[in-house]
């Protein structure tokens, strides 16, 4: 397998969402199997903070949106390669890729880059998706974008 770029995630991002989500001391030593504690004043983590291929977020139904989403990608295809991203994308959606190319040249080399998906409102129980694609002369990664609303009154976050 070559996947080209790879979405690396840390033990620290996964420690720092189960502190925000209200994971007690306790029982993050048992699932990190190690003395690890919650990190001193931790902003609270999302889902879509993650350094995830799949770019997802809730929205309120009935308000125009914006969410932006980092990533960073590992280059374990070519050691000098080119990527260049294009979107596949619905009207729903206004999808800002910022860089648009990564140019790497080494192998194992990390590039960061930031996704500003926004849109007017979607209705209640609404989901629109696009694909966000990094190509080179090889390789075609793909990540899903997907954006979902909950009901405002509901409560859910």
């Amino acid at each position: 397998i070559d996947p080209g770029l790879v979405y690396d995630t840390v033990e620290g991002d996964n420690i720092r969402f189960l502190c925000s989500i209200g994971y007690d001391e306790g029982s993050i030593k048992i699932i990190a199997g190690n003395n690890t504690s919650c990190p001193k004043n931790s902003t609270k983590m999302l889902p879509r903070d993650f350094n995830y291929p799949t770019l997802t977020a809730l929205v309120p139904a009935g308000k125009p949106f914006k969410v932006t989403f980092n990533r960073t990608v590992t280059n374990v295809g070519v050691a000098r390669s080119t990527y260049n991203a294009t979107i596949a994308a619905l009207s729903e959606l206004e999808i800002k890729v910022v860089p648009q190319v990564l140019s790497f040249k080494s192998l194992t080399e990390k590039m960061s880059y930031k996704v500003t998906v926004s849109g007017k409102a979607l209705g209640g129980r609404s989901m629109v998706s696009a694909t966000l694609i990094w190509s080179d002369d090889t390789h075609d990664v793909r990540s899903p974008v997907v954006i979902h609303t909950y009901e405002a009154i509901s409560g859910a976050v």
